[in-house]
């Protein structure tokens, strides 16, 4: 990088004319906030990861989903020709999201970097002088879209991603699902991923403070660390035992191994992101979900009844319940829920003692973890850690409000709770109507191959 002849980086951070390269800047984004803002900075590499990041982004999302996010795309390449050749393919490639808004890709101003004489400054982490240059530059990236992204102000949350990652099925409502578990407790930053960068969710009003901050030391750390330090001196406390910070299982897989910097490598994974892995693809209605078996660590009991894939892991007794209570009653045809984690290829902690019961209606809390229902009736045991039950809209034509899940006597073993599925009548009619139409359609299609 060419430096822009000063000592330090100008504060505020100039926004040129010219930082947008695609899409619309809009200031302020008054009365079209969004829920959240991805932020990507990306640099060149021999493996083209950042398609593959934007289009697992765009996958594991619905198109509801998609009108809750931006994805703010900074080129931080230093050859400005090498950006504007990234920009015309990004265009191509991209050219709907671009112009209905969802993406939108800038580039940094010259007068970011600051000219330093690298091979006379204090090397800190025994780095060589190409790696200082290469994390100081690092920093002052992401320095500048956090800031870019702080005068616009388009969303309420924003979310730190890298160019080579992919996303979990539904990743923006597992965030959503995760902020709403956190609603009534101080938090500065949701860690949504097993790294200490990526799948970083913080507030977009909190963005300046966090520039101000990587701007004192962007010469001595590299910027993960000084994220995470922002976070830890925001926020000594720590978090409740059963709201812990990071979610597990992660939402994002680190992919990239061939590094912005010369003949580095890293295999960086999140061993906890493969875990669990959704049968249905189905979004459950909305619940509050209570146990009473203690959990294990960061393994959360409304993470199994997510529409995005997650796990409920704890330590059971006899007698214990985990509870799924709706606002309303409403009309179920079918309940599935899988248990048993995989863990080195092996299937574990399968629910083998234990049954589903149903209750019509809800009556009151007899404690935060146990709810009381009226008259409920137990409708299947689990076979093999795995229970399927149809037909429960002629067996309660009325409704239901409360599932229960009770945990057998003869359990000896952990439970991991990896997915229930929630099947309602409107979801039955729906599945009827599109079988219809598929039968309908190989009709046509065997009467045209006759033709």
């Amino acid at each position: 990088v060419v430096g822009s002849g000063l000592l330090d980086v100008p504060f505020p951070i100039p926004i040129p004319n010219d930082t947008v390269l695609l899409g619309n800047d809009a200031e302020g984004e008054e009365g079209n906030t969004r829920y959240l803002t991805i932020g990507i900075s990306s640099v060149w590499r021999k493996d083209d990861y950042l398609t593959r990041t934007i289009d697992s982004i765009l996958k594991e999302t619905t198109e509801h989903e998609r009108s809750d996010i931006l994805i703010f795309l900074l080129l931080a390449d230093a050859d400005s020709n090498l950006r504007s050749q990234r920009a015309l393919d990004l265009g191509v490639r991209y050219n709907n999201e671009i112009q209905t808004g969802l993406l939108r890709v800038l580039q940094p101003p010259p007068i970011l970097y600051p000219s330093i004489d690298f091979t006379a400054i204090r090397r800190t982490y025994n780095d060589s002088v190409a790696r200082v240059q290469w994390r100081t530059k690092q920093v002052l990236d992401f320095a500048f879209l956090f800031w870019y992204v702080w005068t616009r102000h388009p969303s309420t949350y924003y979310l730190v991603l890298e160019d080579d990652v992919l996303s979990a099925k539904h990743f923006v409502t597992a965030i959503k699902d995760f902020v709403t578990l956190h609603r009534n407790h101080h938090w500065i930053s949701l860690q949504l991923a097993g790294f200490l960068g990526i799948g970083q969710l913080v507030r977009c009003s909190d963005l300046d403070r966090l520039v101000s901050f990587l701007l004192l030391f962007y010469r001595e750390h590299p910027v993960d660390v000084l994220i995470n330090q922002w976070i830890n001196l925001m926020a000594p406390e720590k978090p409740p035992k059963d709201r812990p910070t990071r979610r597990v299982p992660g939402l994002f897989q680190h992919i990239g191994v061939h590094s912005t910097l010369a003949n580095k490598t890293q295999a960086l994974k999140d061993n906890t992101f493969s875990l669990v892995k959704r049968r249905f693809s189905h979004v459950n209605p909305t619940a509050d979900v209570v146990t009473t078996i203690r959990q294990y660590k960061a393994y959360l009991a409304e993470h199994a009844y997510s529409s995005a894939p997650g796990m409920f892991w704890g330590i059971p007794k006899p007698g214990d319940t985990f509870d799924i209570l709706f606002p309303e009653p409403l009309k179920i045809s079918r309940v599935v829920i899988l248990t048993g984690a995989a863990i080195n290829k092996k299937t574990r902690d399968r629910l083998l003692y234990g049954s589903l019961e149903v209750s019509p209606s809800f009556i009151k809390m007899e404690n935060p973890k146990r709810a009381l229902c009226k008259s409920f009736s137990n409708v299947q045991d689990f076979k093999n850690g795995e229970l399927d039950v149809k037909d429960l809209r002629v067996t309660f034509p009325k409704g239901i409000q409360c599932l229960r899940i009770a945990i057998g006597t003869k359990q000896k073993s952990w439970v991991a709770i990896t997915e229930v599925a929630v099947f309602t009548e409107d979801d039955q009619d729906r599945e009827s109507r599109s079988t219809l139409i598929s039968a309908t359609l190989k009709v046509y299609q065997s009467k045209d191959k006759v033709k």
